[in-house]
């Protein structure tokens, strides 16, 4: 896979869940909250059993256990830095309102901090999917499907606040474009580095693991729970292991 194609996939990947997500809410008016804290929970799932049935598996088959370690600990570090990024500009954005009084500019605010914040997790999900080019063609197919799965959720927590402050549907037909563009960056930043030689091929495939781990604990379980503490958000997350190892090795 050149570094044209890893690009072309991850746009589209992402793209394509965040369309899925606009649609989904101007068709059906979507703000289940079960419904979307199940859909954070069974993607972060399905993200579990990559990591510990195909990604880190290759990666202690190509190096040593040491150097996979490594990998991954400097992917928990870039995502830790990006994740303080995020806390900060969220800060920024956020302002004051009384009781039930949320006006058009809070609305907005909100929606863009969100964004922001997506963006700049864009890039570690990019990059640990540029990194995954090395690997077999399964293996890509199925990352892209997940990150296409794992864009639905977060394109409702964007819209939803847009669309309640009147937003221009025009305006958010933008947001798979920049989005996309963002995490297709973010993929050939991996694929070159994991290109490099061998012991950059082992350090990014422990990286990738490493971001996506951190992910899954630091933003998408606990956002399921913040938007459904119920037990059909864990049970989603259990159903999305089985369907991440169905994936894998059918």
């Amino acid at each position: 896979m050149g570094g044209l194609v890893a690009f072309s996939l991850a746009f589209l990947a992402e793209g394509i869940g965040v369309g899925i997500g606009i649609i989904l809410l101007y068709l059906f008016d979507l703000k289940n909250k079960r419904l979307i804290g199940m859909l954070f929970g069974s993607t972060a799932g399905i993200m579990l059993a990559m990591i510990f049935f195909d990604i880190l598996p290759e990666a202690f088959e190509k190096g040593n256990f040491y150097l996979v370690t490594l990998g991954v600990c400097l992917g928990m570090a870039l995502g830790l830095s990006l994740q303080s990024i995020t806390h900060s500009l969220n800060e920024k954005f956020q302002i004051s309102h009384n009781g039930n009084s949320i006006n058009d500019t809070r609305l907005i605010k909100t929606g863009l901090s969100l964004l922001i914040g997506i963006a700049i997790h864009n890039i570690p999900e990019g990059f640990a999917f540029g990194s995954l080019s090395i690997t077999s063609y399964d293996t890509i197919v199925n990352f892209a499907v997940v990150l296409c799965l794992h864009s639905i959720p977060e394109a409702l927590a964007i819209a939803i606040p847009l669309k309640r402050a009147k937003t221009r549907p025009y305006l958010l037909c933008l947001l798979p474009i920049s989005l996309g563009f963002v995490m297709g960056l973010g993929a050939i930043l991996g694929y070159v580095l994991s290109r490099l030689n061998e012991i950059f091929i082992i350090l990014s495939l422990g990286m990738a693991s490493g971001i996506i781990l951190y992910i899954i604990c630091e933003d998408l379980l606990p956002e399921s729970k913040h938007i459904w503490n119920g037990r059909m958000t864990s049970i989603a997350t259990i159903m999305g292991v089985l369907a991440g190892y169905w994936l894998i090795h059918f």
